[in-house]
């Protein structure tokens, strides 16, 4: 049975299925998340962030390579009618990750109870302390780890599902995860506070909310597949296909592809690792240094602080306590903001893996430059307003949605700097999935390698100088995207072998952004001289930028008749958008 007698969701298509996914999904998050934050404060999000940062680089050793290499292997196998691989190639991949998972599983709780313990180890005659972690922090990663075992098993369906070019199930397992998070995370969290006064524990108990809500999106997945599997994968076409190669060929072909993409991700993550286990103790080291200063500075955080201190008996240091609270404020105000943009894009990405890696089976250069194109284009059109909105207007943002005044105060500087780091990750995510797609896996590893390093580098100087502290992070995080993006973009065009358009691309929808921007910035200043409340102001001040941003693109002909073809229902789109001259 051939490829193009069996219906596949165009990449637009499924981009927009994984974007509205995304978007409930990400909505859900923020009704869970920005309670939590107000819920926890400074203080408890130091503990939840601490714990995840931990076990993000893990999670993503023990699955990031192998749903990529699946869906690529699917889609290639599909390509060319061998639909017995197909169904070989899930069997394989969920024995793989279930050992992945376990194993990672494993690890966390080791490092859990190593990082948070008084160990040291005995190098060249120099003890080394191993406590990189506050012992507050050790419920959380706990709970936590779980999720491990169950969003392994749950990446093995994806991969399977996106190759088979239907990413409905990924996108509904998102939201069934997101659901989980906000009706377990937020009423344990709520629950937990309530009963033991105690920050570390309730977030903890928020964190036992991610387990719970992959082991939903887990069982939803096996029953698509258990119950739905011959509608993506009917048995004519399995009958009719060649036999399939041996477990042993499939594995290896599994292992060649993940690695490299395993190794980049874990170069990524490793950044995020080493920031949880590195910037605390940098900002210790300035605090020793000057610790005047940062009592002038964080006069508001320190008072309260050692309210919260005083609340669970404990007594505040400025040593210890400090870093935690402005790592938090960075974390779990600034930076989960920013992360939205990068989350949001990443989808994009994964729906151009199998339909590229098929154009690319087939040598079909046009639509290997077509898909490279809308998918910048649409990624620009998405990251770049929200990129520069949170660089206009920080502060009334984070006011819109958080509420300790001391925390936003100190996260606004932060989440301004981030604003170009946010347009880039946009970006960035796609582009490693596109030259994954193409063949080229090794590429992204040696890029970000390389990006990682200038990261550290960064780190080390700026977040241990007393009078930068937690400002160095996420200017060294927009050095990272910075290098690996100008890289993986010149590498994706090098072994692509297409000409792209520039312009229409990259420079309109800046253009365009550039104008939401500027509007965001006016609206804010001239509503500043009225009554109304902030979050009001706030809140007229985005619509007012968004309806400007829509005007632009409009102006500047961003969106092109092809890509609104490739929706759901292009005609009809494209009809519309037409009589509102946003395209021509």
């Amino acid at each position: 049975m051939s490829e193009t007698k069996r219906k596949r969701q165009t990449f637009l298509e499924g981009t927009f299925v994984l974007l509205v996914a995304t978007a409930i999904a990400k909505v859900i998050s923020a009704v869970y998340r920005i309670p939590l934050t107000n819920l926890l404060s400074s203080r408890g999000m130091g503990y939840y962030a601490t714990a995840y940062d931990l076990y993000v680089p893990i999670y993503t050793i023990a699955l990031a390579g192998l749903p990529v290499a699946i869906s690529r292997l699917v889609a290639e196998k599909a390509a060319v009618g061998r639909y017995k691989d197909v169904k070989k190639i899930l069997n394989v991949s969920f024995k793989v990750f279930l050992v992945t998972g376990s194993v990672g599983f494993i690890i966390m709780f080791g490092l859990a109870f190593l990082f948070t313990g008084d160990y040291a180890i005995t190098v060249f005659g120099k003890e080394i302390s191993l406590h990189f972690f506050n012992k507050g922090v050790l419920p959380g990663i706990i709970a936590v780890s779980p999720s491990l075992v169950f969003c392994c098993i749950m990446s093995a369906y994806r991969g399977y599902f996106e190759g088979m070019g239907d990413m409905t199930p990924t996108g509904v397992s998102e939201v069934i995860e997101a659901f989980g998070k906000l009706a377990f995370g937020l009423s344990f969290a709520y629950i937990t506070l309530a009963k033991t006064g105690s920050y570390s524990l309730s977030a903890a108990a928020s964190l036992l909310g991610i387990s719970i809500s992959s082991a939903m999106g887990t069982l939803y997945l096996f029953l698509k597949y258990k119950f739905f599997s011959k509608k993506t994968l009917p048995k004519s076409y399995i009958e009719t296909s060649p036999e399939a190669e041996s477990g042993k060929r499939i594995l290896k072909s599994l292992i060649v592809i993940a690695i490299p993409i395993v190794l980049g991700a874990l170069v990524t993550n490793v950044t995020s690792l080493i920031d949880v286990m590195m910037v605390q103790k940098r900002l210790t080291s300035a605090i020793v240094k000057h610790p005047g200063y940062f009592e002038t500075t964080y006069k508001a955080l320190i008072t309260s602080e050692t309210a919260m201190a005083a609340k669970s008996g404990a007594k505040f240091s400025l040593t210890k306590d400090l870093p935690n609270a402005l790592y938090g404020c960075h974390r779990g105000y600034a930076f989960s903001i920013f992360n939205l943009i990068p989350v949001l894009t990443s989808s994009l990405g994964v729906s151009a893996i199998p339909v590229l890696a098929t154009a690319f089976t087939k040598k079909d250069k046009a639509e290997i430059k077509s898909n490279i194109q809308t998918m910048f284009r649409t990624v620009s059109i998405i990251a770049m307003p929200c990129g520069i909105g949170i660089m206009a207007i920080p502060k009334g943002i984070l006011s819109l949605l958080y509420s300790d005044p001391v925390s936003i105060d100190i996260a606004a500087p932060n989440l301004r700097i981030l604003g170009i780091s946010a347009i880039l990750g946009g970006i960035s995510v796609p582009l490693v999935n596109m030259l994954q797609a193409i063949g080229k896996e090794r590429v992204p590893l040696i890029n970000i390698a390389i990006g990682a390093v200038v990261k550290i580098v960064f780190n080390v100087i700026l977040v241990g100088n007393p009078y930068i502290n937690i400002k160095g992070v996420p200017i060294s995080t927009g050095a990272f995207y910075v290098y690996i993006c100008l890289a993986n973009f010149i590498c994706l065009v090098k072994y692509s072998g297409v000409k792209l358009d520039i312009v229409s691309m990259l420079l309109k929808p800046f253009m365009a952004a550039l104008v939401c921007g500027f509007s965001a910035v006016a609206s804010e200043k001239l509503l500043a001289y009225t009554a109304l409340p902030l979050k009001l102001q706030t809140l007229l001040s985005i619509a007012v930028a968004g309806v400007m941003y829509l005007l632009a693109i409009a102006v500047f002909k961003v969106i092109n008749k092809e890509d609104v073809m490739t929706l759901p229902k292009g005609e009809k789109v494209y009809g519309a958008l037409k009589k509102l001259k946003i395209v021509k």
